[in-house]
């Protein structure tokens, strides 16, 4: 640790405070049952920590110090004017971002969708002229009565204004309230703004007169600056600050402090409370890789911090590294990115799911999302639980799970842990993906030499629970899942993906018809698909095509039709349904139109005629036949049109299946 620091601390009665980077004992968040664990076991961490407004976990962190993404979003609705102020913090689910621009008018982003989608922006406006001209800082506190937006900065003119905004229902509703400081006889040109609750007040720390630092305490109902305490330039380490981080290391406060003017890192320590008197040491300039920083963000990851910095004049993102305790002068490295033109405000960073997120606003009112992807070996990369799902790692090594309470609160607290991911036995499964057919059954099973110990599930139309082989046939699509027991902290589970190409077919319900009748084949169950196809069997007596799951048929005896489905797996599904055909009666039609139709038996039965006779009202007879295809066209014997009337028909005739004989006789009108 820097000497200077040691001293400073030690006169101040802080020394019992200082970080060690040997022993860093915070208070643990959350705990595992074994530290060391098998490839492809799951694991779920014991949480310590009950009553958390958030909780954001990291199973497979981001190389902060690695490959940085960057993604210009343009211009956007952002409603950019060379903002120098940016801050964004989660909320429950919901991330937020609040920025104060040029032309003295506060914004909200309300990223409802995910942090990498566009934002819903709202235009909070000028609040009667009140919001600062020229603002600075820009910072987010929750206390007792709601959330409260403050805004620091300086008019056309050159006074300091100071605003608050009350969020009382909540961030994503509309202000409830608007207040300005009188803040003219204390403050003068002051930049950057940091506030956090303590004991009960809130505290309200910025850079009066460009460079001193200066605390403001809120009284109990926050419209009373109840006192002011400045603390000056200490050790002359300020010079024109650009941008505050603030840390809390085992129960220490620091800000890490950019100097745009002097090209400069500050680091400032208040020990173990906002309230006591700071100290401060210039950490100079990282060996030149500072140049006209506007901003910063620091990262706390396992056992280490990093940093990030925005140059100004060059486009510059500089990365800065802490590998034991925030306190030591960090290590710094500098890239250009292409996708920031002069920028003028990095916001703080963020946690997500996917990785660790930061905004910078360039010059020319562009806003470029900045992210650091989270590695991919984790089942999940993060979650937002309070218990988490149960993760497993896909390659062997040493991870860190990282949880953060409270993120961007003033309760915000980080708690880190490695776990040991190691290699298991060697074992071997069956096909783990597969398809069969409904009604089918499959054998699966897992050979390894380490254990004789195996617990499947579910227990769904599943053999055993047990063994080494198992038989399954479900009906639908299943995934059964083997865990395999080395050890108690080695349980690997293999998941085995059983799919049933359920294809049903039906062919109806059995029913009896009329002699000559048309019915419809086909039933609701049937499953219909444009991929499958689809016969019906055999193809005799249809009146419609057979490749379709509903068709027609007219029968002519007895018959027993099968419904083939067939999918493009392979699999088949068959139904059958029985159509009888009783022959009971001679059907004829009772009238009919000769140029529409020709008048016959309705019959398909009755195969054997002994004759069919029509006969005029005088007796002679017109039609004669013994075919039961042959029907009467309203001509006589000579071909002549018979004249319209009412005509005697007379049959005899046999039914094919039960050689039943019909003779009977009746009417029929010819109608022309």
């Amino acid at each position: 640790m820097n000497r200077k620091l040691q001293l400073l601390l030690t006169i101040l009665g802080l020394g019992c405070c200082l970080p060690k980077a040997e022993a860093q004992l915070e208070t643990p968040l959350f705990s595992f049952t074994h530290d060391t664990i098998c490839l492809g076991s799951e694991f779920t961490p014991n949480i310590l920590v009950n009553n958390a407004q958030t909780y954001n976990w990291s199973f497979c962190p981001p190389l902060l110090g690695g490959t940085v993404n960057a993604t210009n979003v343009g211009t956007g609705n952002y409603q950019l004017n060379t903002n120098t102020c940016l801050t964004t913090l989660k909320v429950d689910t919901f991330y937020y971002s609040f920025t104060g621009s040029q032309d003295g008018k506060v914004f909200r982003y309300q990223y409802e969708d995910g942090i990498e989608l566009p934002p819903i922006v709202t235009d909070f406006g000028h609040y009667q002229d009140r919001v600062p001209d020229n603002p600075t800082g820009i910072s987010v506190v929750k206390d007792a009565g709601g959330w409260h937006v403050f805004v620091i900065g300086s008019s056309a003119i050159g006074n300091a204004r100071f605003v608050r905004l009350d969020f009382n229902d909540g961030l994503n509703y509309a202000p409830t309230g608007f207040f300005a400081y009188n803040v003219t006889a204390t403050l003068n040109q002051p930049r950057e703004l940091f506030t956090v609750v303590e004991n009960d007040s809130i505290r309200v720390f910025t850079f009066n007169n460009n460079n001193q630092l200066t605390r403001l305490d809120l009284s109990s109902n926050i419209d009373v600056i109840q006192n002011t305490t400045s603390f000056g330039n200490i050790s002359n380490a300020f010079d024109g600050p650009s941008g505050i981080a603030a840390v809390t290391e085992l129960g220490n406060h620091h800000f890490i402090v950019t100097n745009e003017n002097s090209s400069r890192l500050a680091h400032v320590t208040f020990g173990n409370s906002y309230l006591n008197v700071p100290f401060a040491v210039d950490m100079g300039s990282l060996s030149g890789d500072l140049d006209v920083p506007s901003g910063i963000a620091v990262v706390k990851n396992c056992n280490d911090y990093y940093g990030y910095v925005t140059n100004k004049n060059n486009g510059e993102w500089v990365t800065l590294y802490w590998p034991a305790s925030i306190a030591a002068v960090p290590g710094s490295s500098v890239m250009t990115m292409p996708e920031i033109l002069l920028p003028t405000a990095l916001s703080n960073a963020v946690r997500d799911e996917n990785g660790v997120y930061m905004h910078v606003v360039s010059s020319d009112n562009t806003l470029t999302r900045v992210k650091y992807d989270n590695c991919s070996n984790a089942s999940i990369s993060g979650s937002n639980k309070r218990i988490p799902d149960p993760v497993k790692y896909n390659a062997t090594g040493t991870y860190s799970v990282f949880l953060t309470v409270d993120q961007g609160l003033a309760t915000e607290r980080h708690f880190c842990k490695p776990i040991t991911v190691i290699d298991h036995p060697s074992y071997n499964l069956t096909v783990q993906d597969t398809l069969i057919c409904s009604g089918d059954t499959i054998n699966m099973h897992v050979l390894t030499f380490g254990t004789d110990s195996f617990a499947w599930s579910p227990n769904y139309n599943i053999d055993t629970l047990a063994g080494r082989f198992v038989k399954v046939w479900p009906d639908y699509s299943t995934v059964y899942t083997v865990a395999i027991n080395y050890a108690p902290n080695c349980i690997v589970k293999e998941t085995f993906n059983v799919k049933v190409d359920n294809i049903r077919s039906d062919a109806g319900e059995d029913r009896v018809i009329t002699d000559g009748s048309i019915t419809q084949l086909g039933g609701p169950q049937t499953t219909v698909r444009p991929t499958y196809t689809y016969k019906w069997t055999p193809d005799v007596f249809f009146e419609s095509v057979t490749n379709q799951p509903v068709s027609r048929v007219r029968p002519a005896q007895n018959m027993t039709y099968y419904l083939t489905v067939t999918a493009p797996s392979g699999c088949t599904a068959i139904d059958s349904v029985k159509v009888g055909v009783p022959c009971e009666d001679i059907r004829l039609p009772n009238a009919f139109v000769p140029k529409n139709e020709n008048f016959g038996l309705l019959n398909l039965q009755l195969t054997q005629i002994n004759y069919f006779k029509i006969y005029d009202r005088w007796g002679r007879e017109v039609f004669s036949t013994t075919n039961p295809n042959v029907k009467w066209t309203g001509r006589d014997l000579q071909g002549i049109e018979c004249t319209m009337g009412v005509y005697v028909w007379e049959i005899d005739a046999y039914c094919k299946d039960t050689n039943q004989r019909f003779r009977k006789s009746g009417n029929v009108t010819l109608i022309r």
